[in-house]
This record gives structure tokens, C-alpha cells and sequence, in this order.
């Protein structure tokens, strides 16, 4: 444990003081305030708004749930909060990049101007890394195309996911790789508190950066937190804070006092409703010099400290109902070695096997939520997730 949390501290001071020199000082983030000028709870509809609405008047509850569930419910949404320049007032900005998903090419760095202050800006979009034709629900873990997994997604990227994946989806770009619930949210109090309801306990939320999901319950109003049930997380312990993404804490500061590790801790309190959770984690041990063996017991017994930390963090999430742990390849790789003396299937054949492990959790009667009767999960599943290793050559042909 001792090694992985001295990783974390080298990475952290070997940056500030850099990044603080490259950027102007940024606002701060949109933080929910402490008083606030009208409530944020849900508030019944008035019923005079909706006395000549036939969707409201004629249609049961259960119908008009379902209609909104197919407007904009049950897909993989990505949330995310980016602290970014201004684009450029110059024109042609909008052909100056090849389009991407969603137009992530507008966040490309050549397109901001630097000159200006840094401000905080909401994106989201609907996830597109998989076909139309595929269901809402995740393959079985280490099953399905390697580019569906949730590790390897770009749709956020601005050089990442080109637009003719956005081509098999019915619609008109980039309309159709928004999520196009705004406008519905608008029509009447009724409608909103309906709508919302859908769209944060429906839908699974890809978020690339864990500061943000840590810092949900300060930026988003708490019903809509708790409605919060299926995830998708991407960790990196090592990101470097001047990249287009990285979710800058810049003058906030408190996410790098302290260790990747203990800021897990508070993912049970973040997201305290979570059914479903996809927890992807980069660079864990980055930082080794020397770099351990991949297979050797010096990585395996590394990596173990770090799951056993992530084991205490589930204990604690007693409605959590299937969690996936994707570790990067030389990781996954180890393990795999370790406990079955194989190596990962990279070219996976007709007949190979799903790429995942099982880790067991012993269940004890300390472990269940008194005030609800939850008990946590039984075990998780260990997939390959982020490729920090090149794949051999493939064989040849004889």
C-alpha cells in the first residue's frame, strides 16, 4: 500500500507547480449555492397547466413514463464538466477541424482563445462507441467487441470518434448525438418533474473523470443525485492537469492533497443509489522505477493492495448490484497470469473465452445496511480495461 500511495504523491508535486505557471487564474466552479434564491426540490405541477393537455389528462402515469423513457431514456449518456478557454471570435471556426462526435472537435485547443479566461462549461451527449442495433444493457463482462468497452471509449475526445459511427444512427447531425431534452423540460412544471425523473434514474452515465463524480452532491441538487443508479467511471491517478480533458481543480485545489486512494473512499456518499457501477482505472503504479515484470509477484502483490481497497469501498455500497473493476492491460495481464497462467487473448479466436476474472467478496452480517436490510454484493468481475501495453504481433500465417 505504502508504494502505490508514494506513487500518488510523486505524480501530484512534480505538476503543481508547472500548471500553476501555465494557466491564468480560472473562475471557480459552478458549485451549488449555499442559499438559493427559489428551492431545487421537486414541486408538484400545478393542475391548471395541464387542464387541456391530452398527454397529462388522458394518458396513466405508467404510459407517459414509458413514452419519455423512449424519448430519452435508457442509453449511455456522458456527463461532463470542462474548465476551457473561450472558442476563437475569428471566423471559420467551424470548418477549422474535422467534425466529430457530438462536435467535440470545437473543444480542440487550437480552437480556444488562451488569451482569455478560463470558464466552466456543461457537455454532455448521448454515447455512440456502440451500434444502434445493440441493446441498452452491457454485454457479460469480457464479452462483446473490445472497442465497446467502456475503457476504450473517445467519444469526448476531440481528435476521437469520426461521425460515420454517428451515421448508423437515425437522425441529423449533431442533433442526434444530443441528448434533446431540454426542450421537453421547458413546456411546464409537470412535464420537468416527470422528465428529469427519466433522464437521471434511466439512463447510465459515462463520466471520464472521477473528481466530477466525486463533486456531484455540490454540483447537482441531491434528488437528482440519488436517482443516479447505473455508472460508467474512468479514473486516471496519473493524468497530467494540462491535457484538453483533464478535469482541472485548479484554485479548488482539496482533490490533490490527498491520495487517489483515500478520495475512493468517498465514492459511496457521491453516489449512494449506484445498481450498476463500471470503474475504469489508469496508471495506478505509473510512477514504478523500475518497472515491475508484467506476471511477476511483485506487480500481482501491488495490484492486490489496490483491490483490496476498492473491496472496502464496495462493503459499503449495499444496493450496488454487478460492479466491473477494468484494470490496464499490464495489470490485468499480471493477474491473469497469476491465477490462470494465461495471458490475455488479444486476437481472440473462435473459440475464446471471455476476458474477465472474478474476485469474491466474503458477505458478513456487519456488512448489511441496518436501515435498509441491503447487503452488498457477493464478488465482482476484474476485465481488461485501458491499453497501456502494445498487443504482440499477430501470428503468422503458415
Amino acid at each position: 500500500m505504502e508504494h502505490i500511495c508514494g506513487c500518488f504523491r510523486r505524480a501530484k508535486s512534480g505538476k503543481r507547480s508547472k500548471q500553476r505557471q501555465a494557466y491564468l487564474p480560472p473562475m471557480p466552479p459552478p458549485w451549488l449555492p449555499a442559499e438559493r434564491p427559489r428551492p431545487l426540490t421537486a414541486i408538484a405541477g400545478s393542475p391548471a397547466a395541464t387542464a387541456d393537455s391530452r398527454f397529462f389528462q388522458c394518458l396513466p402515469a405508467e404510459i407517459r413514463h414509458r413514452i419519455l423513457v423512449e424519448a430519452f431514456g435508457e442509453r449511455t449518456l456522458h456527463l461532463d464538466l470542462r474548465l476551457e478557454h473561450p472558442l476563437k471570435e475569428d471566423g471559420g471556426i467551424a470548418n477549422a477541424r474535422p467534425k466529430r462526435h457530438a462536435n467535440a472537435q470545437l473543444f480542440h485547443p487550437s480552437l480556444r482563445d488562451n488569451t482569455r479566461r478560463q470558464e466552466w462549461t456543461w457537455w454532455s451527449c448521448v454515447c455512440h462507441r456502440r451500434s444502434p442495433s445493440s441493446d441498452f444493457r452491457p454485454h457479460p463482462p469480457g464479452v462483446g467487441l473490445r472497442s465497446e468497452e467502456p475503457a476504450l471509449d473517445c467519444c469526448c475526445n476531440p481528435s476521437g470518434l469520426p461521425p460515420y459511427n454517428c451515421e448508423l444512427y437515425p437522425g441529423n447531425l449533431p442533433d442526434k448525438c444530443l441528448i434533446g431534452v431540454i426542450g421537453w423540460l421547458l413546456v411546464c412544471r409537470q412535464a420537468y418533474v416527470e422528465g428529469i425523473y427519466v433522464l437521471y434514474s434511466t439512463n447510465r452515465f459515462h463520466i471520464a473523470n472521477a473528481e466530477l463524480a466525486f463533486s456531484l452532491p455540490e454540483l447537482l441538487p441531491s434528488q437528482h443525485v440519488a436517482a443516479i443508479k447505473e455508472v460508467e467511471l474512468s479514473w486516471d491517478f496519473h493524468a497530467a492537469r494540462d491535457e484538453p480533458f483533464a478535469w482541472d481543480a485548479h484554485g479548488v485545489d482539496r482533490f490533490w492533497q490527498t491520495s487517489g486512494l483515500a478520495l475512493l473512499e468517498r465514492l459511496p456518499e457521491s453516489l449512494p443509489n449506484l445498481r450498476y457501477m463500471y470503474l475504469s482505472v489508469k496508471d495506478i503504479l505509473c510512477t514504478r522505477e523500475p518497472p515491475w515484470p508484467i506476471g511477476g509477484r511483485e506487480m500481482y502483490e501491488a495490484t492486490e493492495d489496490f483491490l483490496r481497497s476498492i473491496d472496502a469501498v464496495i462493503r459499503r455500497m449495499s444496493r450496488l448490484r454487478e460492479c466491473r473493476i477494468a484494470l490496464p492491460s499490464t495489470l490485468y495481464s499480471t493477474r491473469k497470469l497469476v491465477e490462470k497462467s494465461q495471458d490475455i487473448d488479444w486476437h481472440r479466436g473462435n473459440h475464446w473465452e471471455p476476458e474477465s476474472l472474478w474476485r469474491s467478496l466474503p458477505i458478513t452480517d456487519e456488512s448489511t445496511d441496518l436501515a435498509t436490510g441491503h447487503r452488498p454484493i457477493g464478488g465482482y468481475w476484474i476485465v481488461h480495461g485501458h491499453e497501456d501495453m502494445d498487443p504482440p504481433p499477430m501470428p503468422e500465417v503458415v
